[in-house]
């Protein structure tokens, strides 16, 4: 085969065969091999002096699966889908660029280890700094076969990354010397954790499902833009009063409204006067609902004298400064409003990272949010929201020994902490637990997932959310104004739903779980020891270079 032509079918298949495996489709199979052509493409441009060409082939490639997964972005932001498209990609290949220096200095063996401390250690910086983008954490590649991964509990979506990365390596390992010990890794290491993970499916969490949560869930169904249009926000507040009296029952304790449900970017030290805040309580006081999440736009002046945010905004009319928020309201019948301000924003467009350099990109990399566009205000830490005590009537049946049913009836004095999750905070398996941590004992996705359009991102999104059901082993309940509302179990198994496009309401009951797993104990610890990993290879790469570039070698 002609080499270039080579070059080409090894990127392509680099490129597409990830791209294959991922969430929506149900079949991860290629991505445990999809790294492979990059390392074959590096032996073939094994060569000192050829490594440009090595980047450049893998790069493209890298595009090609970045552009694959999530071109969606482009019918939401244009400017930011390709600001993320060649930046992400670009971060993608550093992990093979640092591969091949330390195979050159420190042999083969180890500088594949280097490869994936390098690529674990990307994927924890991108839950963590200020372009943070982990949608395309390859552990989030088993999304929807969530039954392979069950021991997500254990080591969230970086153990799932690490095992793509392992099987990858081991692969291209019995490309260059047939072993039977690696052959024989390999299997188990495919192997085992899949059969751990039936087995966990399979078993039932000994954390006592006692009482539960009657919950209205909302999917209004409004055109994402359109809806911040001037002058509809009464219509919209008096569609979802409609919905919620379709759905509303004597058993239900909580309605969930999705993400920007209340428009206009109202002014948060008068939450009772607006329209949509007024509407809602007078529908929980009617029907004893207790209590309603409800996404909104919202904004807060700061008072002289008050502690300012590193990047306000400034109104020039009244000279003060003030920020806008993406906001999540737990509103109650009657008394004070929970607030919650969305923490984990979308780099460019609701937070301008690093703004000192790319302030001049801001109005490409922006998207309107109903007025609430550009760098938005934040909260610092995680809040679950906490329901007042509620006494329960739980009825259990149970079997005697000889056979009698019998029904036993329990009193459950219980607390509901629900965990507010807005949009893009629930691809964030780490910032979750702290939500859990503060007593969530079930997770809501509130979200607006119709800026895609009718594109494989709302369906991602909703399978992402399955992960964060089992590193939890919480229930999930997600409210979209338009993609996918749905009830997921700890197990992440999706029960009702509406599709896209779909008007309507969803009732269900909700187990209160309070299991504490070991990944809500110890976080992305996985990305930690990558990082120490990678620093201490690393450090071992430079060394052997500085000495064999000094002339002691």
């Amino acid at each position: 085969m002609n080499p270039r032509l080579k070059y080409l079918v090894l990127t392509l298949l680099g490129g597409f065969l990830p791209a294959i495996g991922w969430p929506p489709a149900g079949f991860p199979l290629p991505l445990f091999f999809g790294f492979v052509p990059f390392f074959l493409l590096e032996t073939l441009f094994g060569e000192k002096g050829r490594g440009k060409w090595f980047y450049a082939y893998t790069y493209l490639g890298l595009f090609l699966f970045n552009l694959s997964t999530t071109w969606w972005v482009w019918n939401a932001s244009p400017g930011g889908a390709v600001f993320m498209l060649f930046a992400n990609s670009f971060l993608m290949l550093l992990p093979f660029m640092l591969y091949r220096f330390a195979k050159r200095e420190i042999g083969l063996t180890r500088g594949l280890v280097l490869f994936i401390a390098a690529w674990l250690s990307f994927e924890y910086l991108h839950f963590n700094w200020q372009v943070n983008y982990p949608w395309l954490t390859l552990g989030n590649g088993f999304a929807a076969t969530p039954n392979l991964v069950q021991w997500y509990e254990y080591t969230g979506a970086l153990g799932g990354s690490l095992w793509i990365l392992l099987i990858n390596v081991l692969l291209f390992s019995l490309t260059q010397a047939y072993k039977r010990i690696t052959v024989i890794a390999t299997t188990l290491l495919f192997v085992a954790p899949t059969l751990w993970s039936i087995y966990l499916a399979k078993t039932e969490n000994t954390c006592a499902k006692m009482g539960g949560v009657d919950v209205l869930i909302v999917q209004p169904n409004i055109d994402p833009y359109k809806k911040f249009e001037s002058g509809n926000a009464r219509e919209q507040v008096d569609k979802f009063i409609t919905l919620c009296e379709k759905g509303v029952t004597a058993e239900t304790d909580m309605v969930i409204f999705p993400e920007t449900a209340l428009v206009g970017n109202f002014n948060e030290d008068y939450l009772d006067q607006n329209y949509g805040v007024r509407a809602f309580r007078r529908f929980l006081h009617e029907h004893e609902v207790d209590a309603a999440l409800v996404g909104a736009s919202t904004h807060h002046f700061y008072e002289e004298g008050e502690e300012l945010p590193k990047y306000p905004r400034f109104y020039e009319p009244t000279g003060q400064y003030y920020d806008s928020y993406n906001t999540a309201l737990f509103i109650p019948p009657s008394g004070e409003i929970d607030v919650y301000h969305k923490s984990r924003l979308v780099p460019g467009v609701e937070s301008l990272p690093f703004p000192a350099f790319f302030k001049q990109f801001d109005a490409l990399l922006s998207l309107d949010l109903g007025g609430v566009a550009g760098n938005l205000g934040r909260d610092e830490e995680a809040k679950t929201f906490k329901t007042d005590h509620i006494i329960k009537e739980i009825t259990t049946t149970y079997e005697t020994d000889n056979g009698e049913l019998i029904d036993s009836v329990l009193f459950v004095d219980e607390k509901i902490g629900v965990a507010p999750l807005i949009c893009y905070e629930s691809v964030f398996g780490a910032y979750v637990g702290d939500f859990v941590n503060k007593g969530a004992t079930f997770l809501a996705v509130i979200t607006n997932d119709g800026w895609w359009k009718n594109t494989p991102g709302h369906k991602q999104h909703m399978h992402y959310a399955r992960l964060r059901a089992i590193e939890y082993r919480r229930y999930v309940v997600r409210s979209a104004n338009t993609g996918i509302s749905c009830v997921i179990d700890d197990n992440g198994r999706v029960w009702d739903q509406l599709g896209w496009w779909e008007e309507g309401s969803i009732r269900a009951k909700i187990p209160q779980l309070r299991y504490e797993t070991y990944y809500a104990k110890h976080g992305n610890y996985m990305g930690k020891l990558a990082v120490f990993l990678f620093v201490f290879i690393g450090l071992s790469v430079v060394v052997k270079w500085r000495v064999r570039k000094s002339g002691l070698m």
